[in-house]
């Protein structure tokens, strides 16, 4: 059998047309194997199993705040004992822990006692380059604290040990009172320095 020129030509365009769709249409499958479709649920979103490219998790309500674990003082002891909160988690330490010393100033939520008098004022939250945090406060946190050495000790290291304990960034705690020093809180705990955390005095049990 013998084929003709246009024969020839014509059956070799027909399968240079079959060879270009073919090269199309794997072309176009491959690039969805590499793009899969976007989640369609936020669970899918969240899986491991669904590709960056497309993972788009549901923000949740709490997605913006974080926990500070705070001191109070036992009812039964003079331990100081834990109560968790929650504050926003802002990108500034400083303003983190003024919230954490304000959830502090408020008082326990459970039968733990308050180690800041009601009514106490925070002023501000200074944080030097040694990792000092300078707490001022107002005068109502000295006119209206009780006095005695316990009672001293309590608020203080209250206030240092929340501090220390929830912001690395903070070594030690200076109080101040209307932005001045003071030599002693009421008598009894020395203010003129600042001080250090000193977990001996917390108790294994946390507050209820």
């Amino acid at each position: 059998m013998r084929f003709t020129p246009r024969v020839v030509l014509l059956t070799a365009v027909g399968v240079s047309i079959l060879l270009i769709a073919v090269a199309a249409l794997w072309q176009v499958d491959t690039r969805r194997a590499a793009s899969p479709p976007p989640a369609a649920t936020p669970q899918q979103a969240a899986s491991p199993a669904t590709p960056a490219l497309s993972r788009n998790p549901a923000p949740t309500e709490e997605g913006n705040q974080r926990e500070v674990t705070l001191f109070f003082q036992s009812p039964d002891t003079d331990d100081l004992v834990p109560e968790v909160r929650k504050i926003f988690l802002t990108e500034s330490v400083t303003d983190q822990a003024r919230q954490t010393v304000k959830e502090l100033i408020g008082g326990p939520e459970s039968r733990l006692i308050a180690t800041i008098p009601v009514g106490s004022e925070l002023r501000e939250i200074y944080l030097s380059a040694d990792g000092t945090a300078y707490v001022d406060f107002s005068q109502s946190f000295v006119d209206k604290h009780p006095g005695g050495s316990a009672a001293e000790i309590a608020t203080i290291f209250s206030l240092v040990d929340t501090l220390t304990f929830n912001f690395p960034e903070i070594h030690r705690v200076k109080v101040l009172v209307e932005g001045e020093e003071r030599p002693t809180l009421k008598e009894h705990l020395d203010l003129s320095r600042a001080y250090v955390a000193d977990m001996s005095l917390v108790s294994r049990t946390e507050g209820r």
